[in-house]
């Protein structure tokens, strides 16, 4: 019952992020398309810009986050110390694709520097997920395209 419950909560985290997205997406390229670029070439643009300079929430979940941000932490700790760590990224549930990779090394960052102004791990991780900002959005190009168009899912960002 847990995972059904956590599927729906990332799903709904997902169209959130989508929501965001497309929010940013479409002034933007209303914008390059009344300079007079090509559709193709402002679509593509739009794409590039939205994802490396819109400054979304984080659209993750709180339990998820606690996980990997400790597990991250804990990581660092050890590195600091000069202690030897064999943890493997699979070993401390973090994703594999960079991007959300990325994703979590700021939050990571973030938590850190609220808890050296003393705050604990779990108020630290629920402040950065409802008041901060990330530094981008977390998708790839190909990614964007299908919140964009739903129908191109097979079709490559040209």
């Amino acid at each position: 019952m847990k995972d059904m419950k956590s599927e729906i909560r990332k799903r709904y985290l997902c169209a959130m992020r989508d929501k965001e997205f497309l929010e940013l997406y479409h002034p933007t390229l209303d914008a390059l398309m009344k300079h007079g670029m090509p559709e193709s070439q402002a679509r593509r643009a739009a794409v590039e810009f939205t994802i490396n300079n819109g400054h979304p929430h984080y659209h993750v979940d709180h339990e998820r986050a606690y996980r990997c941000v400790c597990h991250l932490l804990k990581a660092e700790e050890k590195k600091a110390s000069n202690a030897r760590t064999f943890r493997t990224s699979l070993e401390m549930g973090l994703p594999k694709r960079r991007l959300r990779q990325q994703m979590w090394y700021e939050i990571a960052q973030r938590v850190a520097s609220l808890r050296n102004r003393g705050m604990s791990i779990p108020q630290a991780i629920d402040h950065v997920l409802e008041h901060c900002r990330a530094s981008r959005f977390f998708i790839s190009p190909a990614t964007a395209l299908t919140k964009i168009c739903p129908q191109s899912r097979t079709r490559a960002l040209r």
